[in-house]
């Protein structure tokens, strides 16, 4: 398992044919790169599943003002917020209409409420090794076309990031009960159902 930054970008740029680097600070290329990008890799990776190793619950009280229109209530977003996973009320039950604002969710539901969601997990330490290894190939799948110049590369680093992340998707996601997702509208229903 990864246990740091260093060595998961480390990984990704071995994966490349790449040196290794001794800190993001280096002055080479690819520390540059792995600097640069990392913030919005690791952001991109932890958005894209609720990660046990990242969820959070947080209680919002309402904003002093109301919205402008449409809704009734506004709750500031925590600052450690990347994906809001379950909306709850005062009273237990599960808000299913609401709606996210430049950080603000926007609602119709009396405070306080109360969310799931998914946090910026800046600790490795934290990370388990199957998802340690998909920040790792999401990197290489970053890097790799700055580094080589190689389109071919580039598709197939995304390609192994996409298996990698489907893999650990599925191993984190039975590690808990799963949050139950309710379909928006019958059109959302439909989605994804066999013909």
């Amino acid at each position: 398992m990864a246990t740091s930054v260093i060595e998961i970008c480390n990984n990704a740029l071995l994966d490349l044919g790449e040196d290794a680097i001794m800190s993001l600070g280096d002055n080479s290329k690819a520390a540059g790169l792995c600097n640069h990008r990392w913030p919005a890799v690791r952001d991109a990776v932890l958005r894209a599943h609720p990660w046990n190793c990242a969820m959070a619950q947080a209680e919002l009280a309402a904003g002093t003002a109301a919205p402008l229109w449409k809704w009734e209530y506004k709750y500031v977003l925590p600052t450690d917020f990347l994906r809001v996973i379950r909306v709850v009320g005062a009273d237990g039950t599960e808000v299913l209409e609401w709606e996210i604002q430049s950080g603000i969710i926007l609602c119709d539901e009396e405070p306080p409420l109360f969310i799931s969601y998914v946090r910026r997990e800046t600790d490795p330490k934290k990370y388990d090794a199957l998802l340690a290894e998909t920040l790792s190939a999401r990197m290489a799948a970053t890097l790799a076309y700055p580094l080589s110049g190689s389109t071919a590369l580039a598709q197939s680093c995304w390609k192994t990031y996409q298996e990698k992340l489907t893999e650990a998707r599925g191993v984190d996601a039975r590690e808990g009960v799963p949050e139950s997702v309710v379909p928006a509208t019958w059109l959302g229903a439909k989605i994804g159902r066999p013909a």
